[in-house]
């Protein structure tokens, strides 16, 4: 059979560059790559034989279609990328999926949800309507230009500055919990070394190995988040609300720079000391006493608690990222272990293990040591894990019984991610959602409902003007020449459409509004509201069976004619191949021989009706909806 020009672009993927060549990096190296997938799968071996259990078969193609597409992409297949999979027999067809897949824009797409999850991305900070998306930018463009997890981390805990100055959004990181500088370090905690220490932040931890004092220990790093220049704001505030001028063009206007410039903005590197709370009780420190930043594991970092240190931010970010701290290597690992297998080697994966005390630990030493030679490529690291065997595993339940953990078995079934179930629905109506728009992030200045000054002035130049003001008559003066300049509500003129921001519509979960709001599809089907760590879920509800039956997919697919999905039938020339291609588009298989045999006795007739019921029935099965 002639192979389809889709399936050969994926086979040159692999046979195309100069693959031996030294200059080339290992991360590019796809004979490296193959061998690290194969270490993984010796070790995996390695604890199936020390259970006297043999190795699990592996998946047919079909199920592996859609497990790479909805683990590496975040969606499932269309009928073209269905077709040049499956009804191809070649040996190698399965590599190629995963490098076509790896250098996808879905990859992308998945990899921002992923990240915005993760570090808790909202449209606004604080409720206000200041807005974060500089901060969302940053996770854009990070996942984009395949930043390391250790630059990530860097940037992230060392940021200082105006989220306005050019690339400076992650700001928002520490911005996103202004006044909760305790809550942020546990969550730092949390992300990136597995350690949990917010019951430290209250009291010893009868339960852990860490105490209030190590805990103010570590908050004496990333003390002292002062707003940038904030004095002279301060002062002209005071005097339109003494005025009671709050609500004139000028108190609106000073309050809008008040949220959007001083508000997303962090003074300073860190103070590099703290005092202990009025309420410390143990005998370790005294109620109000000054302390130093120490760090409780790890290669050791201390400032003193005598002196301001001015850079204790950047002191903590090097000590979290480092290459020795072993908490940073092993928690990042199994996070992509999870993300790729479906469980963790251990869990949860924010807590962290010793390597000696996991069940496989050559194979977190030799992952932890994968991880570091690939730089904290996570796209490297991940396209590793799918082109292992045991990312392959058909689930086998004598393993569980002999002691085998899920990570080791096969991806157990469970339920789509909300924005996998959305995307894979997009994909249903636009067929390949890598052409859709994309979100734009811009620099213009939007002030309620406009954008004025187009063309004169940005928000970085905006921004860094107002905080090098030092005196609150020149910022008062300032201001008012800005009114003055915008002519805002003076002319209809001004007003313009904001040509950046999510994308309206259907597009891609990640060009959406981030996350999305209450009632939306993605909101009903467990989507994260990036308020508090972990708080997506994939459990089912009322809303969901209703949104299936009557809501979003009936209007969106169902009972859209002009759907990517109807396309599916104008390539069959017989009822019977219809059939299939409506399987290889809503489930990436075809028909069993007793499901066509049914369809065309019972449901088919040739009619557009009976395809569109068809559709309907196939999109409302557990097969759809659930990960294989």
């Amino acid at each position: 059979m002639k192979k389809p020009q889709l399936f050969v672009s994926l086979v040159c993927c692999l046979t195309i560059g100069p693959i031996f060549s030294q200059k080339l990096a290992l991360k590019d190296d796809p004979e490296f790559l193959k061998k690290s997938a194969l270490m993984v799968d010796r070790h995996v071996a390695a604890l199936y034989k020390s259970k006297q259990l043999p190795i699990p078969e592996v998946v047919d193609d079909s199920v592996f279609l859609r497990r790479s597409f909805l683990v590496a992409a975040g969606r499932i297949p269309n009928l073209e990328e269905a077709r040049a999979f499956l009804e191809i027999e070649d040996t190698d067809k399965r590599e190629a999926l995963i490098s076509y897949l790896m250098g996808s824009d879905g990859y992308r797409s998945h990899m921002v949800n992923y990240l915005s999850d993760i570090l808790r991305a909202q449209e606004n900070f604080d409720g206000r309507r200041a807005s974060a998306e500089r901060y969302v930018e940053f996770i854009h463009d990070s996942v984009a230009n395949n930043k390391p997890w250790d630059e990530i981390a860097q940037n992230l805990l060392s940021s200082k500055g105006s989220i306005w100055s050019e690339k400076n959004g992650a700001v928002g990181y520490y911005v996103r919990d202004k006044g909760m500088e305790l809550d942020n370090l546990s969550n730092t905690m949390r992300i990136f070394t597995g350690t949990r220490m917010e019951c430290a932040q209250c009291h010893d931890d009868p339960f852990g190995e860490y105490e209030r004092i190590d805990f103010y220990h570590l908050a004496a790093f990333v003390s002292g988040q002062d707003e940038v220049n904030k004095g002279p704001w301060d002062k002209v505030w005071r005097e339109i609300r003494d005025a009671k001028e709050e609500r004139s063009e000028l108190g609106r206007l000073v309050r809008w720079i008040g949220d959007n410039i001083h508000y997303p903005s962090l003074g300073g590197g860190g103070d590099g000391r703290i005092k202990l709370p009025s309420d410390y009780q143990y005998r370790d420190g005294e109620p109000g006493e000054w302390i130093g930043g120490k760090t409780p594991f790890g290669k050791r970092k201390r400032t003193s608690e005598r002196k301001h240190h001015g850079d204790s931010r950047e002191t903590f970010a090097e000590w979290i990222s480092s290459p020795d701290n072993p908490r940073f290597n092993s928690t990042i690992v199994n996070r992509m272990w999870h993300r790729v297998m479906g469980r963790g080697i251990w869990e949860p994966v924010d807590e962290f293990k010793e390597t000696k005390d996991t069940i496989a630990p050559a194979l977190v030493g030799d992952l932890v040591e994968l991880m570091q030679t690939l730089d904290y490529d996570l796209k490297a690291f991940q396209n590793v894990l799918l082109l292992t065997k045991t990312f392959q595993f058909a689930a086998n339940p004598k393993a569980f019984d002999a002691g085998v953990p899920q990570s080791f078995n096969g991806r157990q079934i469970e339920r789509m991610t909300a924005e996998q179930v959305w995307d894979s629905m997009v994909t249903l109506v636009k067929g390949n959602p890598d052409k859709l728009p994309k979100r734009q992030f811009g620099d213009a200045i939007y002030y309620r409902d406009h954008v004025i000054l187009e063309g004169k002035k940005t928000m970085t130049q905006l921004s860094k003007e107002i905080l090098e003001i030092k005196s609150a008559k020149v910022y008062r003066e300032y201001v008012e020449n800005l009114l003055a300049e915008s002519k805002y509500g003076k002319s209809k003129k001004s007003k313009k459409n904001k040509s950046f921001g999510p994308v309206k519509g259907i597009a891609r979960a990640s060009e959406l509004s981030s996350p999305a709001p209450e009632g939306h599809f993605l909101r009903q089907f467990g989507q994260s509201d990036r308020i508090l760590l972990d708080s997506a879920s994939n459990e089912a509800n009322m809303a969901q069976v209703l949104s299936i039956m009557n809501g979003h997919v009936e209007e969106l697919v169902v009972s859209n004619t002009d759907s990517a999905l109807y396309k599916a039938l104008e390539a069959g020339s017989s009822d019977r191949d219809k059939v299939r291609y409506l399987y290889y588009a809503v489930l990436g298989r075809p028909p069993g021989d007793d499901e066509m045999l049914i369809l065309m006795r019972d449901v088919i007739d040739g009619s557009e009706e009976s395809y569109r019921n068809l559709a309907s029935a196939l999109l409302s099965t557990h097969e759809f909806l659930f990960v294989q």
